[in-house]
């Protein structure tokens, strides 16, 4: 491991990173943390969703079609509907304007138990802390660029399913049928567990500059309820409320309606395709269509308005939290 990769790690680990950029990391006054299984979370989603878009659809036999289809069904629809809003807090906890407007609403234990108290009770009251449009659009072009990266695969696949067809192999009929479904309702039940790195890679992803554009001049940002209590559990983050008691009494940590039951949907219909399928062109037609373009879709749901594309290690706290990236915002106004 580089040197370089070391210390940005061993500081994740604190909860400070300090960079050179306006997405620099750092909390002032102590460390942002969120719940461990919140973190995990979104770990999940991001691990779905980079190495599910990822999938090349170059089969040369049915082993290569077998593994593009554990990887692309391995998520749990309520891990992946929660890891989604979970990714999303961290996108908004690198916009130094709502950084600093949270901050300021908050800025005494009287002003900041009367913002949680409005944000547990209504979660669409955050649209009206400062900065929390542009934390919104933010949001909005991450999860979108990330949903559009995934129906491209999507649309990939699929259409490898066509193709692949003149290849002789590709008409025999799949021998494990019944196991293969078997894998797939399996791969549905459990959750994704992260380890140290994979936590530490989503921090590093996160705080990452954004690789993409917003949403045009004047154009509004989407508050989904997915957006909504992204930015609410980011300003709990923020305002250092954010533990396990906390986000349960607000519901942060359960699964509404919406995407994830576009989710299951999503999850169901692959079944149902993977049950009728025979030939080994046809489950790359069910992992095309279901597990990445459906899937998608959902994730793109959640997301909120489009918005402009211009680009489609171990820690050291492993306690019921973790210390997350945060802006820096002293020079946003704070």
């Amino acid at each position: 491991m580089r040197r370089t990769t070391r210390l940005i790690l061993a500081l994740l680990a604190t909860g400070l990173f300090i960079g050179q950029s306006d997405a620099a990391l750092a909390q002032e006054g102590g460390g942002a943390r969120l719940p461990r299984e919140v973190v995990e979370a979104a770990s999940a989603y991001q691990m779905f969703v980079e190495r599910a878009a990822a999938i090349e659809p170059r089969f040369a036999d049915g082993e290569a079609i077998r593994a593009a289809m554990v990887t692309s069904e391995t998520w749990q629809p309520q891990q992946l509907g929660q890891g989604a809003t979970a990714y999303a807090a961290l996108i908004a906890m690198q916009d130094p304007s709502f950084v600093a407007g949270v901050r300021r609403a908050g800025a005494d234990p009287a002003q900041a138990e009367t913002l949680v108290r409005a944000l547990e009770a209504d979660p669409r009251q955050v649209a009206a802390v400062e900065g929390a449009d542009a934390a919104a659009s933010r949001i909005n072009a991450a999860l979108i660029a990330q949903a559009e990266r995934l129906a491209e695969t999507g649309r990939r696949v699929k259409q490898s399913a066509y193709d692949i067809q003149h290849q002789a192999w590709s008409r025999a009929t799949v021998p494990d049928g019944a196991a293969r479904l078997a894998l797939a309702k399996q791969l549905a039940d459990l959750p994704v567990k992260p380890t140290a790195d994979d936590v530490a890679h989503l921090f590093q992803v996160a705080a990452a500059p954004p690789a993409y554009a917003g949403a045009p001049a004047g154009d509004p940002p989407g508050y989904t309820p997915v957006v909504q209590r992204a930015l609410t559990l980011a300003a709990l983050a923020i305002l250092g409320r954010a533990d396990h008691a906390e986000l349960e009494n607000a519901g942060l940590l359960r699964v509404r309606a919406g995407p994830a039951d576009c989710m299951l949907m999503a999850r169901l219909n692959l079944h149902q395709c993977l049950a009728v399928a025979g030939p080994h062109y046809e489950d790359i037609f069910c992992m095309g269509e279901h597990a990445l373009k459906e899937t998608s879709q959902c994730l793109r749901e959640g997301a909120g308005a489009p918005a402009r594309i211009a680009s489609t290690a171990a820690l050291a706290d492993r306690s019921q939290s973790y210390a997350v990236p945060i802006a820096y915002a002293s020079q946003a106004g704070h």
